[in-house]
């Protein structure tokens, strides 16, 4: 039987989970990502809802806040479909002023041809302060193309450009700078090292691109175009019997 005590309608849970109210934001903002139908069934809380605007440091509808935020998107969107472009104008002018740099190496008969040709091409396609041809210790080269593999800072720059198909450096090392006059190195701030390579991949020489701008060779930059120059400039080299 009953103790006839009435029941205790004040009792609370024994258990210590708490008590949850409501939702929290990240349901909310779940739940209308999985509902992107939500406010076309409830039209009237777009006008209702009200969105702080940082700029203006009043209240925006909800609709007003997603054009401001759409503007915003398409602004960045257009700045970087310019720059995109703009790179991909650059390139084509870098890829015809090469070709034509390539086509002078591919059309050259001899050495002195290739010394004299080609740097003069290079320097003036591409406006650089100095570009340099040098070869390492051979009979055939004439001396002042001719570096010795002797020479500190010569054994320096080779060790340097093993396994490399182009070094580029802002501002030159010393032992690059050591390549260039002195005159011409103190106006260098930075420059492109193109291993010139024999048909076995024997390294016999380098071009030496030196530009006055610093932004005109950097470390982070595509040097595929260049490495395809250096590629010609060593089939030159065995097709004329360097290498």
């Amino acid at each position: 039987m009953g103790s006839g005590r009435p029941p205790d309608m004040t009792s609370r849970p024994t258990t210590d989970e708490p008590v949850r109210v409501g939702v929290d934001e990240g349901e909310v903002a779940d739940f209308l990502r999985t509902h992107p139908d939500f406010f076309e069934r409830h039209l009237a809380l777009l006008t209702e809802l009200v969105v702080p605007h940082s700029t203006r440091g009043g209240a925006v509808s909800l609709l007003e806040r997603q054009l401001a935020a759409l503007r915003d998107q398409l602004g960045a969107e257009r700045g970087r479909l310019k720059s995109l472009m703009n790179a991909a104008r650059e390139n084509s002018r870098l890829q015809q002023r090469l070709q034509r740099c390539f086509e002078i190496t591919a059309r050259v008969d001899d050495l002195d041809d290739l010394l004299s040709t080609l740097p003069e091409a290079l320097q003036t396609e591409f406006g650089l302060e100095s570009v340099l041809i040098r070869f390492l210790d051979s009979a055939v080269v004439p001396v002042d193309s001719l570096v010795t593999s002797t020479d500190e800072t010569v054994q320096t720059l080779i060790q340097r450009l093993q396994g490399k198909r182009c070094l580029v450096e802002a501002p030159p090392s010393l032992e690059i700078a050591h390549q260039l006059s002195p005159g011409r190195a103190s106006r260098v701030a930075s420059c492109a090292v193109l291993p010139v390579r024999s048909a076995d991949e024997a390294l016999i020489g380098w071009v030496i691109l030196a530009a006055r701008d610093p932004q005109r060779y950097r470390p982070d930059m595509d040097t595929v175009l260049l490495e395809g120059l250096a590629g010609l400039v060593g089939a030159a080299c065995s097709r004329m019997g360097l290498a």
